[in-house]
């Protein structure tokens, strides 16, 4: 078979595996929307709503993962297993987030500093834990079972998983959050559940790929190491550059991230925010799905550059709501709504984008190894860089108001946010340009490694059943 007449044969994930990516790739978003949102409103809310201490969870968090990351990424190669890893993992990443309903949040002044730096150092314990369950054993797992041919809609769908998780969240537990209600242990005692219970059934439904090799490098430190060595760095250089326009997308989206609901909720007055962004959740998820069947079929160089310059245009969109001159929230929600759907639905399909062209250059035998990188460039470079942009906007631009709910001084997040997602979105082209250009000849190649392996494969049963018949 000819490359020309692959190109629209897609190699088949099964049920299973379309399941367990499914499942455990929303349970696991699930999780990490603690992590990514709620914490920083609970930090926010209930204890220091000043930006400084969200920055520094976050780079903290951030800094955990990627180093949990490295190291079961490279003890999944050492194994040769991963579902384990994945089930176990989930396990005990549910038991930590139930320990953050042990924090009171009635309490004197003089607990405070105590509570917010157990607070931070019980996120780093979860992100460790969550980051080697999630983002090394599953994604590596996720590498292993998916090829060139159906990588773009497997990560773009799986980079929709954090939109359903925030839908999931918003509407059925959201309420135990608000200022108040003094529900947050709950809400931490349910969500840690979900994991948990997850786990378990991965025990008994996550299977590996069958004969995996295993790292047989007896200097584990090494491996450690391995994708930060400049050689690999030479040879594997569409790694490091795919990885980086991912890492772009992700520091610009970062920029805002940690206060979208109260930027939401505060500056644009809307207290019943749980619907609209369902709205632009569920339509974005929608069209990025779409998108993801569309590169698979066509190719992936056909949409980088539309899609990072949506992103700039969304933010950039956003943005330009400070100056409409309305308070009338229907009108206000006309324009939010279309903004915020192109600017969330190009986020997550450049997402898709990036990391699928990064699995395609992941070397057989290592595809554990190159998680931490990922980790590295992908997340905690982004939630470093974003979140400290976030920060210095914030401290020049934003205001403080007092709540006509509590009657309490309030800090009011500023539309400048997105200006400069906007701006740092910009640089996204630089790499998309570089992996659009090999695009096409690296689809080629994979397809053809591909169809060769099939026919090795099926040369092989024809010689088993000759030998059968001779005997």
């Amino acid at each position: 078979m000819s490359v020309s007449e692959s190109k629209v044969r897609t190699t088949p994930l099964g049920g299973k595996v379309w399941f367990c990516l499914l499942f455990f790739g929303l349970i696991g978003q699930i999780a990490w929307i603690v992590e990514n949102m709620y914490f920083a409103k609970f930090m926010q809310d209930e204890f220091v709503d000043e930006a400084w201490a969200t920055t520094l969870m976050v780079a903290l968090s951030a800094i955990f993962a990627t180093a949990a990351t490295v190291v079961t990424g490279a003890i999944c190669d050492k194994t040769g297993k991963r579902s384990v890893f994945v089930s176990w993992g989930f396990i005990v990443w549910g038991l930590t987030i139930m320990v953050f309903a042990l924090f009171p949040i009635n309490y004197s002044p003089d607990q405070l500093r105590g509570l917010v730096a157990g607070i931070i150092i019980m996120d780093c314990v979860m992100s460790w834990v969550g980051s080697s369950a999630n983002d090394a054993a599953f994604n590596t797992w996720l590498t292993d079972m998916t090829d060139t041919t159906n990588r773009g809609k497997a990560d773009t769908i799986l980079s929709m998983m954090p939109v359903f998780a925030m839908v999931i969240v918003f509407i059925g537990l959201d309420s135990l959050t608000a200022k108040g209600t003094e529900q947050w242990w709950l809400f931490f005692v349910i969500l840690g559940a979900i994991p948990i219970v997850s786990g378990i059934l991965g025990l008994f439904v996550l299977r590996d790929k069958p004969n995996l090799p295993k790292n047989t490098n007896p200097d584990f430190g090494k491996e450690l190491i391995y994708g930060f060595r400049p050689s690999v760095i030479r040879k594997n250089k569409m790694i490091y550059i795919a990885l980086a326009g991912s890492g772009i997308a992700g520091a610009s989206m970062q920029v805002y991230m940690s206060y979208l609901i109260n930027f939401v909720e505060r500056t644009l007055g809307m207290t019943d925010y749980v619907m609209p962004l369902a709205v632009i959740i569920v339509c974005s998820a929608v069209l990025a799905g779409l998108l993801g069947f569309l590169m698979d079929k066509f190719g992936r160089k056909h949409f980088f550059i539309p899609l990072v310059l949506a992103a700039v245009i969304g933010t950039l969109g956003i943005y330009l709501l400070k100056f409409v001159g309305t308070t009338n929230t229907v009108a206000l929600l006309g324009m939010l709504i279309p903004v915020g759907i192109v600017t969330m639905t190009a986020e997550l399909s450049v997402s898709g984008l990036f990391v699928s062209s990064f699995r395609d250059y992941i070397p057989k035998g290592k595809e554990g190894c190159f998680q931490g990188i990922r980790m590295f460039l992908f997340v905690l470079l982004p939630m470093i860089i974003g979140p400290a942009i976030g920060n210095a906007i914030i401290d020049a631009y934003g205001w403080y108001s007092v709540s006509e709910i509590t009657g309490e001084e309030i800090l009011n997040y500023p539309y400048e946010m997105f200006l400069g997602a906007a701006i740092v979105a910009v640089f996204t082209l630089i790499p998309a340009v570089i992996v659009r250009s090999r695009d096409a000849d690296t689809r080629a190649r994979l397809l053809a490694e591909r169809d060769a392996a099939a026919n090795g494969d099926e040369t092989a049963e024809t010689d088993a059943l000759c030998d059968e018949t001779a005997q």
